[in-house]
């Protein structure tokens, strides 16, 4: 059977995410106090982890958060299109002149609530913290359309565990989400078991603390239909009706802004909710 467009582009995201999980662990070996040794050797070993996933639509990298910078990247190049060769201190400011209009109070906006979402966390549940954000819509040097989906770990705290550097991979996911999806979404898991979460959604700035993207329910209707069960089925297994399951599975597709429901089972696998 010949491998369609959607088949790869699933491969790719799959393969992202198990180099993803291996940079961490390199980024982790690299990383001391508040620098990365040998930052030429992390480079290279990153740049080649990075191969045979379409490097257009994946950067790696570490970023400073007290400089609001990033330390590192690998593959920016060719995942924002041509950009001129600028200190770290003004690299930000040049991606963030990328977002589309619709997005422009989204840096503001987001370290705000970030800044309330992290206090609301007690400094002993700091721990297994991961980040993710997804919908952020920019266009790339070329015009090419971007629609990010990405999840930091922070690897370096201070006292308070506060974190300093994080390690982020980012993902163009332009073609899992609705064309016509305009919000975006974050996610903060923490605690041992990574069960606690902090969330925002645009479409409701005050939808956080302790509330997930997706309900409960949700998450186990959504974990059944990627174990490739059936609505009825689903129906049977959890007592309710065929009509709740098909509200439920389109209330997931339009909260995640998911093109189908493929696409919304990626996402939540991608974004820790199965």
């Amino acid at each position: 059977m010949t491998a369609t467009s959607a088949d790869i582009e699933l491969a790719n995201l799959r393969r992202a995410g198990e180099i993803y999980d291996r940079v961490v662990s390199l980024s982790r070996r690299f990383f001391t106090k508040d620098a990365v040794k040998d930052m030429e050797e992390f480079v290279r070993q990153a740049e080649l982890l990075l191969q045979g996933v379409n490097s257009a639509d994946v950067v790696l990298g570490i970023f400073d958060h007290n400089r609001y910078t990033p330390v590192v990247e690998v593959g920016d190049r060719e995942f924002w299109g041509p950009m001129p060769e600028l200190p770290p201190s003004q690299r930000m400011h040049t991606i963030l002149s990328l977002l589309e209009a619709d997005y422009a109070a989204f840096p503001g906006d987001s370290v705000k609530w970030f800044s309330r979402a992290m206090a609301a966390i007690p400094v002993e549940e700091r721990q297994n913290l991961v980040f993710y954000h997804c919908g952020i819509a920019y266009q790339r040097t070329d015009g090419r359309p971007i629609r990010i989906f990405s999840k930091g770990v922070p690897i370096q705290y201070n006292e308070d565990r506060s974190f300093t550097f994080t390690f982020n991979y980012v993902h163009n996911v332009h073609h899992l989400l609705k064309p016509g999806f305009r919000d975006y979404w974050i996610r903060v898991a923490y605690g041992a078991a990574r069960d606690k979460v902090q969330t925002l959604h645009s479409s409701d700035p005050t939808d956080t603390a302790g509330r997930d993207v997706l309900s409960v329910r949700e998450k186990e209707i959504l974990s059944l239909v990627s174990a490739g069960h059936e609505t009825k089925d689903i129906a049977e297994r959890l007592d309710i009706s065929v009509n709740t399951v098909g509200n439920h599975r389109s209330n997931m597709v339009q909260r995640l802004g998911a093109r189908d429901t493929t696409a919304l089972v990626q996402l939540a696998k991608m974004a820790g909710l199965i």
